[in-house]
């Protein structure tokens, strides 16, 4: 596959705040050419998912590794359908045979980041309200612990927000970089951050237009889901397009 260069920092769009509410309508028309086709890799990655988690020790580890590998293959479906092709089922492995090494080591980068984020969680349990009798309290299903501490929970809820939020925004990107522009792991996940960063604003109107959509996705018993997913998934190379240039 044919790759174009990875563009700095400073070349990078900073866009409209309603492109943020555009990330999602274009998601939706990708959706709509191609419906049966996204609901099915919705449908086959949750089955993935949930197998690999049963496979003791390391299908967790799995699922954390392989993901940055659909996704890639994901936006390679959203690729071909803009260049006039289809976006079908089999686009779901389709990382598995471009950049497959980067892509389980961007994977392994945010296992990394999340593992650092549990232990700071557990180290500030330890040491603040509770410690350790917190944690065997929680293990037991006694939440009253936490009501009786609820400015200390507010204070571990908004921590990780604050340190989760960076993370998500290096990643967001980086499965698109990597497998469309060639970059590294490293550098697709700054890359990413940057995006994100210089479009702070579009995301928070993303954020929250995805926020209501998730909940009116859940009233029909979970089933708006199957639109929603493919929708903020297509929504990623629509974003992509938006912020990172090609020459």
């Amino acid at each position: 596959m044919a790759t174009v260069s990875l563009p700095t920092t400073s070349q990078l769009r900073a866009v409209a705040a309603d492109r943020g509410i555009s990330w999602l309508t274009e998601g939706f028309g990708y959706f709509s050419k191609d419906a049966l086709a996204w609901i099915g890799v919705t449908i086959l990655l949750f089955v993935i998912t949930v197998v690999l988690t049963f496979v003791p020790f390391i299908g967790s580890l799995a699922v954390q590794l392989l993901t940055p590998v659909f996704i890639a293959g994901i936006m390679l479906g959203c690729k071909a359908r803009e260049q006039g092709g289809e976006f079908t089922v089999t686009h779901l492995f389709a990382g598995f045979g471009e950049q497959t090494g980067q892509l389980v080591v961007l994977g392994l980068l945010y296992l990394a980041g999340i593992i650092a984020l549990t232990v700071l969680v557990v180290i500030m349990v330890v040491f603040g309200a509770g410690g350790i009798g917190l944690l065997e309290k929680l293990e037991t299903g006694d939440v009253s612990t936490l009501t009786n501490n609820l400015q200390f929970v507010l204070l571990v809820v908004l921590v990780i927000m604050a340190l989760y939020i960076p993370l998500l925004m290096a990643i967001w990107f980086a499965p698109a970089l990597v497998v469309l522009r060639n970059a590294s792991a490293v550098d697709a996940m700054k890359l990413s951050f940057h995006g994100c960063l210089l479009n702070i604003i579009p995301f928070l109107l993303y954020g929250l237009v995805g926020l209501v959509l998730s909940i009116i996705a859940m009233i029909p018993m979970g089933l708006g889901l199957l639109v929603l997913l493919p929708v903020v998934m297509a929504s990623i190379y629509a974003g992509y397009r938006d912020i990172y240039p090609e020459q």
